[in-house]
């Protein structure tokens, strides 16, 4: 499943530490790395039945930063699952990075 993620990141000349860990992170969250593997395919988020957490999906994120790209809104989602408290902190604070 995660070879479309993999290579999504090794085509953008991540690290391979970095790339290893994302794709573990997606490996705890099949149903959002399916979504995340359709983005890439297709470049679109999914409308209906996508995967919600705390009241958000990937497109609702997408939409509240210019800096969540597809892939942000993912990762961001991931995080919302792991650590809520974090990541409404930064949904709150404007996604402003020190």
């Amino acid at each position: 499943m995660n070879d479309t993620i993999r290579q999504f990141y090794e085509k953008n000349d991540l690290p391979k530490p970095i790339i290893e860990q994302k794709v573990t992170a997606f490996s705890r969250h099949s149903d959002i790395a399916e979504e995340f593997e359709q983005w890439i395919t297709n470049r679109t988020f999914k409308e209906q039945d996508a995967v919600a957490i705390e009241g958000y999906t990937a497109k609702k994120l997408a939409e509240l930063s210019e800096y969540l790209n597809g892939e942000g809104a993912f990762i961001l989602l991931i995080e919302l699952r792991e650590q809520p408290e974090k990541a409404h902190k930064r949904i709150t604070n404007g996604f402003k990075y020190k």
